[in-house]
């Protein structure tokens, strides 16, 4: 059924709580787990005329080495589950590269955590998790951080 899981990770404890449900799900189904990291892409520095140049950040190398070897650490973690684990690291905007990922890849399943914020805060920062779901062509799995 779920042949393809992917996991969103974003570096945090919260998004690790996705985790548990996926390789249960993939175990359960004999299922391909991709532990997927998107970096945020290079940034644009505003000129006085207002055009905007596209200059490579620094510290998007380190932010990849350091994605690395996040997700190298948490396949470590995972070794005891016996499930085929694959790790991907993309550089863009979280939603746009889950849904790309998903589709390229072959995706039958997205797991990730979501803050459950409403309101203001909703509004204020976005949800990464809702641009998923609203437009994935697959089951998304949302796993609460609430405790």
């Amino acid at each position: 059924m779920f042949k393809k899981i992917l996991v969103t990770l974003d570096g945090s404890e919260f998004s690790e709580r996705a985790l548990k449900p996926a390789f249960q799900i993939a175990e359960k189904f004999d299922s391909e787990v991709t532990l997927l990291r998107v970096a945020m892409a290079q940034q644009y520095v505003t000129m006085p005329a207002g055009t905007g140049t596209l200059y490579p950040d620094p510290a998007l190398e380190r932010d990849r080495e350091e994605a690395e070897a996040y997700l190298r650490a948490i396949k470590t973690q995972w070794l005891a589950a016996r499930v085929s684990v694959h790790t991907e690291i993309i550089a863009g905007l979280p939603a746009e590269m889950i849904l790309d990922v998903a589709d390229v890849d072959g995706i039958d399943l997205i797991v990730m955590s979501t803050h459950g914020r409403s309101g203001l805060s909703r509004l204020l920062y976005g949800s990464v998790a809702e641009s998923v779901l609203r437009g994935a062509q697959v089951p998304v799995l949302l796993i609460p951080i609430k405790h």
